[in-house]
């Protein structure tokens, strides 16, 4: 347990308290050893740096969690072309994130006006236009948005264009694996709020803090910073926002077989320390490091698939997904949306 303290110096960067713990380096990405602290008033996780210009080196290095994303804007541009709108949704529903947003969004009539922040390369907003639904697409990388433009046409723009004002105000905002990306993740929220009619509906997930699970762990390795660069916690967003808008928070639990390699790796977590919280293919790591994460996972899977199909599952713990913490709002009306506001 970290010593609680009260800051002359620091605060929250999400709320602005200035009870926070520093909790010690992460170490996911050998290279980017940020101090990482806990705020007891919000309940967030979160680092003090944030560097904007990170998302278009991402891309353009192309690492490890950032080529899902390349290969699914192959897929679905090959998709989008041949016009194959349920070969489309087959395949993005394949992950439960984009599941989300797409069966929330199919709830609507065809003609309600939809923004996408944070979109990427257009991958999901594809099965929107495909769908004849009017929509823009927003992000902060030029690489991205080329892509997205090149493969699904003119309905991306870069944030900060003025047809994001102009197209105001939305029936549905929605962004996915943004808002732990941000610098002032209320702020954006609020933004978003901002930009719907009332009524409207803003959907997102969020990395969620509770899927930190191994002892000493500190942060996701799925995704480290400098790209996320904040946790949340459960009843975040109802505390912050119920007061503005209609809010309803899900939260998705590992698979058996998930949830019997981190029963496995809590119970090895000496060795997991030491090469399997490291991602196999960043940059910096010794050729013996990843031989030993990659035999450690290959030994990893052969239990954990025994151990999910036996009577031992049903005693396993469910852990929340790292990213399965699903928030749905709808805004309240105009005045108190005002009164809400900070």
């Amino acid at each position: 347990m970290f010593a609680l303290r009260r800051t002359d110096f620091l605060q929250c960067r999400i709320c602005g308290s200035e009870i926070i713990s520093e909790c010690g380096q992460q170490e996911t990405d050998p290279n980017c050893r940020w101090l990482v602290y806990d705020c007891w008033d919000c309940g967030s996780r979160f680092t003090m740096q944030h560097d904007g210009a990170v998302y278009e080196q991402l891309y353009s290095d192309n690492l490890i969690y950032y080529q899902e994303y390349g290969r699914l804007w192959r897929v679905c541009r090959d998709l989008f072309k041949r016009g194959d709108r349920v070969g489309l949704r087959n395949e993005l529903v394949k992950n439960s994130k984009y599941q989300f947003i797409i069966d929330e969004i199919d709830r609507w009539p065809i003609d309600a006006r939809i923004l996408e922040l944070g979109c990427s390369t257009g991958f999901l907003g594809s099965y929107f236009i495909l769908s004849g639904r009017p929509i823009i697409g927003v992000d902060v990388s030029p690489t991205a948005i080329g892509w997205a433009k090149a493969a699904f046409g003119d309905h991306f723009v870069l944030a900060g264009d003025s047809a994001v004002d102009a197209g105001a105000p939305y029936d549905v905002v929605y962004h996915v694996g943004t808002i732990g990306c941000v610098r002032d993740p209320v702020g954006f929220t609020w933004r978003c709020l901002e930009l719907l009619r009332p009524g409207g509906s803003l959907l997102f997930n969020a990395p969620n803090r509770d899927a930190i699970r191994l002892p000493g762990q500190l942060w996701l390795d799925t995704a480290p910073p400098p790209d996320l660069v904040t946790l949340f916690s459960a009843e975040f967003w109802r505390e912050q926002f119920g007061s503005a808008a209609v809010v309803c928070e899900q939260v998705e639990h590992c698979t058996p077989i998930e949830n019997a390699a981190i029963a496995l790796r809590r119970a090895t977590y000496s060795l997991w320390r030491a090469v399997g919280w490291r991602m196999p293919e960043m940059k910096g790591r010794s050729v013996t490091a990843k031989m030993w994460g990659r035999l450690l996972r290959y030994f990893e899977t052969a239990v954990c698939t025994c151990l999910a199909h036996s009577r031992w599952s049903r005693t396993l713990r469910a852990y929340p997904r790292d990213f399965g913490l699903f928030i749905s709002m709808v805004r309240k009306s105009e005045t108190r949306m005002q009164a809400a506001k900070p």
